[in-house]
């Protein structure tokens, strides 16, 4: 409100005040517009919120899995795999969230530099009994993939989470009942706005108070905390991809995470149907993308031990299980340690990632070392 607005309020305001006790009503029906005007000039917005995510790494190789087999330069640079900002809010019964990652990887190199939307939804609760999403959002097919980056035990995701890390357009809700939070999904998939879709339906069950939102021990007590998660996702837009002329795209992928005393965990394992394919985003340890087949059950196991309040170390081993039809057959070891600085000074992460694959494919070690300093929410 400006200041000739308030000035004329307080003059009118002050005369109402002399002049009520003379009997006369007209002063008080103007003394309620007035408050009804004053009512109207305030913003209509009821708050705004943003933050910012910077997530700095380096990383080293000179073997087969980041070289390409030698038809590319060694690996000895440093990338961005986050610069993210956020912005969201409050509009009466609705909220709406709008957030971007600004792609820059191995900047310098072209000078390619792009901004990507990630989440542009508005959302509302349905009279209290879920909560109904319209826009574009990140489905929660698992919870390796929707963590928020900066809480990530290690710097890259696991490969499941890693090839499910997608927004896409769509409706999705949202709801919780004693110790079961229930999620769907409809959205786009790989087909724009043709008629197929994308739907995605996931129940998680919590025993005491949950995995939470951060990977690993951090937060933890004496009594265990986890989550148990089941997701069916059936996409319609991936197509027939084995040319059997039958298009299979149902698959499920369930997850088991938590921590106790000092000890997290991690457990993830998806039934991928014939024609579902997916792949590793351009971020997961700056590498050539690891593919995930059709026909296959790739499962991986995390365990982490906190040292301190400011040191975890930890360790995971996943098996990708795409061996058939003559496949690389991946397995990945991920040895971590995190230095953490504090609540709001981020933490530092030390990576050595070992990729095994049958003769004739790809591998080596990556080693990668980073710093994420903000939050994405």
């Amino acid at each position: 409100m400006n200041r000739f607005v308030k000035t004329a309020l307080a003059i009118v305001a002050a005369g109402s005040v002399a002049n009520a006790g003379t009997g006369d009503n007209d002063w008080l029906a103007l003394d309620s517009e007035i408050s009804g005007l004053a009512s109207s000039l305030k913003p209509s917005q009821d708050g705004t919120s943003w933050s910012a995510l910077i997530r700095a790494v380096y990383s080293h190789s000179s073997d087969d899995i980041a070289t390409g087999g030698g038809a590319n330069d060694d690996k000895s640079g440093f990338n961005f795999n986050d610069i993210d900002i956020a912005f969201w809010g409050n509009q009466g019964p609705y909220k709406w969230r709008i957030s971007a990652d600004i792609v820059d990887n191995d900047a310098g190199v072209g000078g390619f530099n792009a901004l990507f939307l990630e989440d542009a939804y508005v959302g509302w609760n349905c009279g209290g009994y879920f909560d109904a999403m319209m826009g574009q959002f990140k489905p929660r097919f698992s919870r390796s993939n929707s963590v928020d980056p900066e809480h990530l035990l290690f710097i890259d995701r696991t490969t499941l989470g890693s090839a499910l890390d997608i927004w896409d357009d769509g409706l999705g809700a949202s709801g919780a009942y004693e110790q079961l939070n229930w999620y769907v999904a409809i959205t786009d998939g790989q087909s724009g706005d043709d008629r197929d879709h994308l739907y995605l339906v996931r129940g998680e069950w919590t025993l005491g108070t949950g995995a939470g939102e951060i990977e690993g021990a951090m937060g933890s007590s004496d009594t265990i905390n986890a989550t148990a998660g089941l997701s069916f996702i059936h996409d319609d837009t991936n197509g027939d991809t084995d040319l059997d002329g039958n298009a299979d795209n149902t698959s499920w992928l369930a997850d088991f995470n938590g921590n106790v005393s000092n000890v997290g965990f991690g457990v993830e394992i998806a039934g991928l149907d014939d024609d579902q394919t997916l792949g590793t985003d351009e971020d997961y340890s700056n590498i050539v993308g690891l593919t995930l087949d059709g026909d296959s059950m790739p499962w991986n196991v995390t365990v982490s031990y906190l040292v301190n309040e400011e040191l975890e170390v930890a360790a995971r081993y996943e098996d990708l299980d795409n061996g058939d039809n003559n496949g690389p057959d991946n397995t990945v070891l991920v040895l971590g340690a995190n230095w953490y600085r504090g609540q709001n000074a981020g933490k530092w992460q030390a990576n050595l990632a070992t990729f095994e694959a049958d003769s004739g494919f790809p591998d080596g070690t990556v080693i990668e070392v980073g710093y994420a300093i903000g939050a994405t929410r």
